[in-house]
C-alpha cells in the first residue's frame, strides 16, 4: 500500500453517484494502467462505472477497498473500511467525549493522489430521520475538518435533555461548557405534577418475579432503556449486582447482565485496556457480562446471540472532573466498539 504521509491539506468530496457494475473488458486501458501504477499488488473483484468515474472494488494486502479513477485514467483516491479498534485512540476518544447521543455509522481510511491520507468518520444522532455528519482526522487521530454540530452545544443539549431540572451552573460544571451569560433574571418556577417512575407491564413483572422473585437482596429498580427495553436493576441473594432486560414490545426476557467483581475481570479485556490506556491514569468502574435468554433468538438469523461484555472506564480531567469511556467486547474478549453515552439513567453518568 502507498506510504502514509502525515500531512492533510484538504478533503476531496467522496462522490456518491449512481454506480453500474461492468466487466473489465469495458474499462478503458488508461484506467487499467493507472491502477497498475498506483498499487504494486492487488486483486480486482468488481468494476463499477459512475458519471465521470470508474471504480475498482479490490483487495490490497488482504484489505478490501475501492479505488476511484477519472474517465481519462487518472487515479483520484482510494477508500478502505476501518474498524473502530484500528483507529487512533485520540480519534476515538474525541468522538466519545464530544458526541453523546450519537453513534458511529462508518469509518474509512482514505488515500489521495496528492499524498494526503486521513480517516473519514461518519456519525449520526440516534433517532429517526437524522442526518449524517462527517468528521475528518489525520493519521494521528487529530480532528482536521468536520460538519458535525458544535460539540459544546451537543453536550449541553444532551445533558439538559437527560437532566431537565438542572440549572445553567450545574450544566456547565457537568459538561465543562460555559453557562448562560444572562444570569440576572432567574427563570420563573412552574409547579409541575410529580412524574411517576417507570413501571413495567404486568407481564414483564410476572416474568421477573418468576425468575428472580425469591432470590433478591435489593430491588428491583426499573428503568426504561432507549424506549425499547424495560430493565430491572437489582442485587441477588449472593450480593451480586444484576440487570434483567425485557423487550417493551414482546414483553419477553431478552438478556441478563451480571456485574463482575474486580478479581473476576476478563484478563483479555484487561490487557487490551492496559495497552490502549498505556501511560494514562484510569479506573475500570464496572465490567458487566450480558448473556441472552435461552429462548431469545436474533430476529435476523434466528440464532441465539453470544454473550458480550460492557465496560466503563473513568479518568480524572483537571477542571472538568471525571470523563468516562464506554467499550463493548465480544464473547472472546475482543474489542467491538465504543459506546458514546450511558445505557440508561441508572448507568454510570
Amino acid at each position: 500500500m502507498k506510504k502514509i504521509v502525515l500531512i492533510m491539506l484538504m478533503v476531496l468530496p467522496l462522490l456518491a453517484g449512481a454506480q453500474t457494475k461492468i466487466k473489465e473488458t469495458a474499462v478503458p486501458r488508461s484506467v487499467l494502467l493507472a491502477l497498475e501504477k498506483t498499487y504494486d499488488s492487488y486483486k480486482v473483484r468488481t468494476w463499477y462505472q459512475a458519471p465521470g468515474q470508474y471504480i475498482a472494488e479490490l483487495v490490497i494486502d488482504g484489505q478490501n477497498g475501492r479505488a476511484y479513477f477519472t474517465a481519462g485514467g487518472d487515479w483520484q483516491y482510494s477508500t478502505f473500511p476501518v474498524k473502530v479498534e484500528e483507529c487512533p485512540t485520540m480519534m476515538n476518544t474525541y468522538f466519545v467525549n464530544n458526541y453523546p447521543g450519537y453513534r458511529i455509522k462508518s469509518i474509512e481510511y482514505v488515500e489521495e493522489m496528492n499524498g494526503d491520507n486521513y480517516y473519514r468518520m461518519m456519525i449520526i444522532k440516534k433517532g429517526i430521520a437524522e442526518n449524517d455528519c462527517e468528521m475528518v482526522f489525520d493519521t494521528r487521530g487529530k480532528l482536521m475538518k468536520s460538519n458535525a454540530p458544535d460539540p459544546e452545544a451537543v453536550k449541553r443539549d444532551y445533558y439538559t435533555h437527560n437532566n431537565p431540572d438542572a440549572d445553567d451552573e450545574k450544566i456547565s460544571r457537568k459538561t465543562g461548557t460555559e453557562g448562560s451569560r444572562d444570569r440576572q433574571r432567574p427563570a420563573p418556577k412552574v409547579d409541575e405534577p410529580k412524574v411517576e417512575q417507570f413501571a413495567p407491564s404486568a407481564k414483564i413483572s410476572e416474568h421477573f418475579d418468576k425468575a428472580y422473585g425469591r432470590r433478591i437482596k435489593w430491588g428491583p429498580d426499573w428503568v426504561l432503556r432507549n424506549d425499547e427495553y424495560a430493565v430491572a436493576y437489582f442485587t441477588n441473594s449472593q450480593k451480586v449486582d444484576m440487570e434483567a432486560v425485557y423487550s417493551i414490545t414482546s414483553e419477553q426476557p431478552i438478556m441478563t447482565g451480571k456485574t463482575l467483581p474486580k478479581d473476576r475481570y476478563n484478563s483479555t479485556i484487561k490487557k487490551y485496556i492496559e495497552e490502549k490506556f498505556n501511560g494514562e491514569s484510569y479506573k475500570i468502574v464496572k465490567m458487566v457480562v450480558y448473556e441472552y435468554n435461552s429462548k431469545y433468538r436474533d430476529p435476523v438469523d434466528n440464532k441465539k446471540p453470544k454473550p458480550y461484555t460492557y465496560v466503563v472506564i473513568s479518568q480524572k480531567v483537571r477542571g472538568v472532573g471525571k470523563k468516562f469511556t464506554r467499550m463493548e467486547f465480544n464473547s472472546s474478549g475482543q474489542f467491538v466498539g465504543l459506546i458514546a453515552q450511558p445505557l440508561d439513567e441508572r448507568d454510570v453518568q
